[in-house]
């Protein structure tokens, strides 16, 4: 084989999504997982964003695009947001150095903590963990239909559209970074809707919801968090038979929310990590691609 490792230009990434669903299907397959594949126009927008505000390198082989590795850099925080290779690419020693090339364009950008949402895969997770990215925690998803009564209004709290500003503040004390380049792509590209909540005229959180998934959302204190949870899944639940929700496992507020609310653990993940960061005990994470 004839490999050659190189970054992207904007016309290959629907290249890029075939390579990452070929890979996804195989991943599913193999380890019996029944769920819809990502859809490909959503991961196509999202790749986009990756690609104009993050780092995109693939491995060609024998002149064809056969993995790829993508990543964000958000102040000191680096993500890997996707890194997959066709199914007879794999363990032939061609994904370690593309992951490498994309951590050295982190470092170069300022980055000093490395994290990334891995799946079951364990030749992935030791790639991973060689690379000083060690386990944190799971990241459970759940899904369902929420209990009606705990979808009901809470008169102490008020929802109104999410500022901007607001989701940054929040961001910079729960999440570690502000990250304003991606609130403004879920609030335009990606269709998201953002909400703001208020407890005595004061801000405490966030959330946002497309078709039925909830995330990312903050909220400054636990105290708020059932009540932030209401409204998000209230909306969510209008907009779509089945609510879904992608809970870092240090968050026990919301698993046991989750749990309460009737939802179902649909999947489980790995967070794994160069070092802590951030209050993932008051976060609800957006997905894979960008955390």
């Amino acid at each position: 084989m004839i490999v050659k490792y190189r970054s992207i230009g904007e016309a290959e990434i629907p290249v890029t999504v075939n390579v990452f669903l070929t890979a996804v299907a195989d991943l599913y397959a193999r380890n019996g997982i029944n769920s819809a594949l990502p859809d490909r126009q959503a991961t196509e927008t999202a790749y986009a964003h990756v690609f104009r505000t993050g780092i995109f390198h693939v491995a060609e082989v024998d002149g064809q695009i056969g993995a790829i590795c993508n990543a964000v850099v958000r102040d000191h925080l680096w993500f890997l947001s996707g890194f997959w290779s066709l199914p007879h690419l794999q363990r032939q020693r061609i994904g370690g150095a593309l992951l490498e090339r994309v951590l050295a364009e982190g470092r170069d950008a300022g980055a000093s903590t490395f994290f990334t949402w891995s799946s079951i895969d364990v030749t992935a997770m030791a790639v991973y963990m060689k690379n000083g990215m060690l386990p944190g925690y799971q990241i459970l998803t759940f899904t369902g239909t929420p209990r009606h009564d705990l979808t009901e209004d809470d008169d102490r709290h008020e929802v109104e559209p999410l500022e901007i500003v607001k989701a940054i503040e929040m961001d910079e004390q729960v999440r570690a970074t502000g990250r304003e380049i991606d609130h403004r792509f879920w609030l335009s590209e990606a269709g998201h809707r953002g909400r703001q909540v208020r407890r005595e005229g004061r801000v405490i959180g966030y959330y946002y919801f497309n078709h039925g998934t909830i995330g990312p959302a903050a909220w400054l204190d636990p105290q708020d968090a059932e009540a932030l949870m209401r409204a998000a899944c209230r909306e969510a639940a209008a907009e779509a038979e089945q609510v879904r929700m992608m809970i870092p496992g240090a968050n026990h507020d919301a698993i046991r929310f989750a749990l309460r609310a009737g939802l179902r653990l649909a999947v489980y993940s790995h967070l794994l990590t160069t070092s802590p960061f951030g209050r993932m005990e008051q976060y609800l994470s957006s997905g894979p691609l960008l955390f």
